[in-house]
């Protein structure tokens, strides 16, 4: 059963790249998807999965943030808006949900917040941080510690 609601307007992310949305620098920050796990983070992900799965992605999961995902199980997760979440809370979430070797990406709205967050990512076993700057939104990408 499909329903919908006009109580709430939700943001979108514009699949053309108009109207300054995200998707496309995500998808290219999530590097090669071929045979991938993807986890998205978000009120409203249903075009970024879509995004992801015409990328290539093998299997593509959307949660809200209070939503506990499976441990282990992916290999990228995706948190396209990151607006009042507690750094600690996004950290525990990608522990829990990222494979070793697996990525994290996280859209924000300033870059000291990014800072900070990148920081506390360092600590706690992610390695290779980049942030970048895009239509007045910084998106962060870190990779988990690989154990050899």
């Amino acid at each position: 059963m499909l329903q919908t609601s006009n109580a709430v307007p939700k943001p979108r992310i514009a699949a053309d790249g108009k109207d300054g949305g995200q998707l496309e620098p995500l998808l290219r920050l999530a590097g090669t998807l071929r045979e991938s796990h993807a986890l998205v983070v978000a009120e409203h992900g249903l075009e970024l999965l879509c995004g992801l799965l015409r990328r290539g992605c093998l299997a593509a999961t959307a949660i809200r943030l209070g939503d506990k995902p499976d441990a282990n199980n992916y290999d990228v997760v995706i948190m396209p808006s990151l607006a009042s979440i507690a750094m600690a809370t996004v950290v525990r979430l990608a522990r829990r949900s990222l494979a070793p070797g697996g990525r994290l990406i996280v859209g924000m709205n300033d870059a000291r917040t990014a800072s900070a967050l990148a920081r506390r990512l360092r600590l706690n076993g992610f390695t290779k941080l980049r942030l970048t700057q895009i239509a007045g939104r910084v998106l962060l990408c870190a990779d988990l510690w690989r154990v050899a």
